[in-house]
């Protein structure tokens, strides 16, 4: 399997994830372990956005130069082999929104279905945040039987939850295929899934794609013709064609652990979380190297 090059441009952070594409070329990123929201620019080098009660997880653009943010409510790896980090400032896990222009952050969940470990975040075709939410993840090494399952739960407009679907396993990573489906990642299966998209609501999931043993996928991204997904579990990126065919895995290097990725202008952004970097490569050059 051949190893991707890449620029290093942010060293020595906590655990990122959830890199954001922003319209002045800049990239933001979460930092779980340093609860933070972080900004990295080719002018101005690495910036702190806002600093957050519990651990931030995941991050898309919301709305109005905003960012949306899935709080986990407090728990962050800090290592292979090492026990999660709980923070110092827990908070009820939930979707926060930062205004890019204020600063300000605010809890936009409010009402109904009561989320529990926010992971990953998504806008909807009709401009609603979409998330996974792996209750009480913390328990599978410990106390698998204890695991309460996944859930993909939907904010409406008025900031109350309503449930889309329970799921097994650990459903991660989410992203809307350019034909309107939702498709998410379960980890734990090493498998993608789909669901056909209708007005806030969905359908029964189907099997999307697979992955081998020894890669499970996290996050994703799309360029113009295929989809990215990073296998945190393998130190790998997949390649998947948008019917689902996999066109080939590239390696991070070892003890990477790749959590998400998303694209600006002509490079892949990857957030890799043991190794506790930003990095990002041309995309051209990730997709030769399959």
């Amino acid at each position: 399997m051949n190893q991707i090059d890449y620029d290093v441009h942010v060293r020595d952070l906590g655990f990122p994830e959830g890199p954001v594409a922003l319209a002045d070329g800049g990239v933001a990123f979460v930092d779980l372990l340093h609860a933070r929201i972080r900004r990295w620019h080719p002018d101005d080098g690495v910036s702190v956005l806002a600093e957050l009660d519990g651990a931030p997880n995941g991050m898309c653009l919301g709305r109005d130069g905003t960012l949306w943010i899935a709080n986990n409510g407090g728990i962050a790896p800090q290592g292979p082999g090492r026990a999660l980090h709980h923070a110092e400032r827990p908070m009820p896990g939930g979707l926060q929104e930062l205004d890019l222009r204020t600063g300000a952050v605010q809890v936009i969940t409010q009402g109904g279905v009561q989320p529990d470990r926010p992971n990953d975040v998504v806008v909807s075709p009709e401009g609603y945040a979409v998330f996974t939410d792996p209750q009480n993840w913390e328990v599978l090494k410990t106390n698998p039987d204890a695991y309460l399952g996944g859930r993909v739960l939907i904010r409406r407009d008025d900031g109350t939850v309503d449930l889309l679907t329970r799921l097994p396993g650990f459903p991660n990573g989410l992203i809307f295929h350019p034909n309107g489906d939702l498709l998410v990642n379960l980890t734990r299966r090493r498998e993608v899934i789909r669901f056909r998209w209708r007005n806030g609501r969905i359908a029964a999931p189907e099997l999307f794609c697979s992955f081998p043993e020894g890669f499970a996928p996290d996050g994703m991204c799309l360029t113009e013709d295929r989809l990215l997904v990073a296998g945190s579990v393998g130190d790998m990126i997949a390649v998947v064609g948008l019917d689902g065919r996999p066109h080939g895995l590239v390696s991070t290097g070892p003890n990477t652990d790749p959590t998400n990725l998303c694209i600006s202008q002509d490079r892949v952004f990857i957030t890799n979380g043991f190794a506790r970097e930003l990095v990002s490569t041309k995309i051209d050059q990730l997709l030769r190297a399959i």
